[in-house]
């Protein structure tokens, strides 16, 4: 299968993945605070939902995506935000998190790579959060067992998240989200993985 182009889809508006909110599986963890004060990243941000919603005056949100179309989208909608968030156009397997980070959201971001970035996916993660930071990976599109159907979104489960990120991560939480957008529900499942210290 050709890779997407992503940068294309945001120019074309081609973006079927785009919600229009954040998903309710992140308020939740909201709710629950979850989320901590400190640095927090989204991989893959598209329009910025996320980066809005995390936003808090304890917090520097920074998001990542390939398209300067979907960083122009946010800024036309997110004018004024609390705390500090930042949207960078760069690439996530490159990208110098500085001291790095004390929690990454990460939802349609591992899900759209192609299988072959999964374990560079991983690495990167390890090298981006803090010790003790907490990746929230919300799977999806979620499949038990996973089928041969082609992505992106490529189907996967929480074994399969498991399976890359066992080595440098220990399980906090898994759990099915109370609430998803209209037609993926049962199709998402919450895992919380801890970084261990080196």
């Amino acid at each position: 299968m050709a890779p997407v182009d992503w940068k294309q889809a945001w120019r074309s508006g081609r973006t079927p993945w785009d919600a229009g909110l954040s998903p309710p599986a992140l308020l939740e963890l909201i709710a629950s605070d979850t989320v901590p004060a400190g640095r927090i990243l989204v991989p893959g941000c598209g329009t910025g939902y996320d980066l809005a919603t995390l936003a808090r005056e304890d917090r520097e949100v920074v998001g990542i995506d390939l398209s300067d179309d979907a960083r122009a989208a946010f800024e036309a909608t997110h004018p004024e935000l609390p705390g500090s968030v930042h949207y960078l156009v760069t690439d996530f397997f490159s990208y110098d998190a500085g001291n790095g980070f004390d929690f990454v959201w990460d939802y349609t971001f591992f899900c759209a790579l192609d299988p072959d970035q999964r374990s560079d996916w991983a690495d990167t993660m390890s090298r981006l959060l803090k010790p003790s930071g907490v990746l929230a990976t919300l799977i999806f599109p979620f499949e038990d067992p996973i089928s041969d159907r082609e992505g992106p979104p490529w189907p996967i489960n929480t074994d399969l998240v498991r399976s890359f990120v066992a080595n440098a991560f220990e399980e906090v939480e898994v759990r099915e989200p109370e609430a998803s957008h209209p037609g993926r529900e049962g199709r998402e499942r919450l895992a919380l993985w801890r970084r261990r210290s080196p």
